[in-house]
C-alpha cells in the first residue's frame, strides 16, 4: 500500500503523542514537530505509510533520547489482556465453532493500538465484535488451508493484544498439524510486541518466537532479517494482524490473510471497507475451490 496524502497530517499526529510520551517540556515537543515536518516537506509519498511513519519515532528517539516511549503502556495492556485471557477462552470454548469465534477475537484485540491516538475499550470492542459479522470473510478457505498446511507463520501487531492472538494459535493447534512461528518486532515500535512482551504473555508456550530484525512499523522488507524471510517463504499459511502489516505486505503477491480493524479511511479505501469495519481477507484473494484441490 502507498502512503497518500491523508499520511503527512496522521505522521504529525503520531510524532506529538510519543513526544508527550517521552517528554512533559513543551518546547522539546515543539522541536521534535519541527524536525518531523522538516523532513515530511517534499518528500515524495513512494513508500508505504508505515515507511513514512517511521520518521517520526526516529526523531523522536533522536531528540529525547528514550528509545521506548511505549514501554509502560505495553506493561499495562499486556496485563489488562491477561486479566481477560479466562474470559476469551470461555467465549471460545462455549461457542458453536471455537476456531471461528477465536479469529474474531483476535480481531477484537487489534484495537489495542496506540500509535493513531483513538480512544478505545477493549471489552466493549470485543462484544461488539463477537456480533457484527467481518465485512470480509475469508474463513471457509482458510480452513481448508489449514488442513493442509505443515508451517503457520503469524505476524504480531501490539502488545496486549497478543494475548489474543494467543487464543487463536490455541484453536488452530487443536485443528492442524503445523508448526506454528509467531513473530514480533526486532526493536521498539510504538505499541508493538516485542520478545519481552511475548515471554510475558506466555507466547513461547504456543508458538516457536521469532522477530522481524528491525524495529520499523510492519514488515519493512529490505530492513528485516534473513531468518524472518525465511520463515515467512517457507509457511504454507501466513496470518498477518493490523495495520503495520497490512500496509507494507499488501502489495506482495505471497497469500496472507490479514486480520484488522481499518482505523483510518485510507486503509479502509484500499480494503474496499469502510472506516471501523472489521476484516479477514486473504490476499491475494483465493483460487477456486477446483484448484485447491488436490488431483484425484
Amino acid at each position: 500500500m502507498r502512503a497518500v496524502l491523508d499520511c503527512i497530517p496522521c505522521i504529525i499526529r503520531q510524532g506529538l503523542n510519543t513526544a508527550r510520551l517521552a517528554t512533559d517540556d513543551p518546547k522539546v515537543q515543539r522541536e521534535i514537530l519541527d524536525r518531523i515536518m522538516q523532513e515530511l516537506i517534499g518528500t515524495p509519498l513512494t513508500g508505504t505509510p508505515g515507511d513514512h511513519s517511521n520518521v517520526a519515532y526516529r526523531v523522536v528517539r533522536e531528540v529525547t533520547g528514550v528509545d521506548d516511549p511505549y514501554y509502560e503502556l505495553k506493561r499495562k495492556y499486556n496485563r489488562i489482556a491477561l486479566e481477560l485471557y479466562p474470559r476469551l477462552k470461555e467465549l471460545v470454548v462455549s461457542s458453536e465453532d471455537p476456531l471461528h469465534t477465536a479469529v474474531k477475537l483476535a480481531a477484537a484485540g487489534n484495537v489495542i493500538d496506540l500509535g493513531i491516538g483513538v480512544q478505545f475499550d477493549v471489552e466493549r470492542e470485543v462484544e461488539e465484535v463477537l456480533r457484527t459479522p467481518f465485512s470480509v470473510d475469508h474463513f471457509p478457505g482458510f480452513v481448508e488451508e489449514l488442513e493442509r498446511a505443515e508451517r503457520l507463520i503469524y505476524i504480531g501487531d501490539n502488545a496486549g493484544e497478543i494475548v489474543f492472538d494467543k487464543v487463536l494459535i490455541e484453536e488452530i493447534r487443536k485443528e492442524a498439524d503445523c508448526e506454528v512461528t509467531f513473530v514480533v518486532r526486532g526493536g521498539p515500535c510504538i505499541n508493538d510486541a516485542l520478545r519481552e512482551d511475548a515471554e510475558e504473555v506466555g507466547m513461547e508456550e504456543v508458538a516457536r518466537v521469532i522477530d522481524t530484525g528491525s524495529d520499523g512499523i510492519g514488515i519493512p522488507w529490505a530492513d528485516v532479517s534473513e531468518e524472518f524471510k525465511e520463515e515467512f517463504l517457507k509457511a504454507d499459511v501466513r496470518i498477518a494482524k493490523g495495520q503495520g502489516n497490512f500496509e507494507t505486505l499488501s502489495e506482495r503477491s505471497d497469500p496472507i490473510y490479514f486480520i484488522l480493524k481499518a482505523k483510518c479511511e485510507a486503509v479502509a479505501r484500499e480494503l474496499g471497507v469502510g472506516y471501523g469495519e472489521v476484516v479477514f481477507k486473504r490476499h491475494p484473494a483465493a483460487p477456486p475451490r477446483s484448484s485447491l484441490s488436490p488431483p484425484s
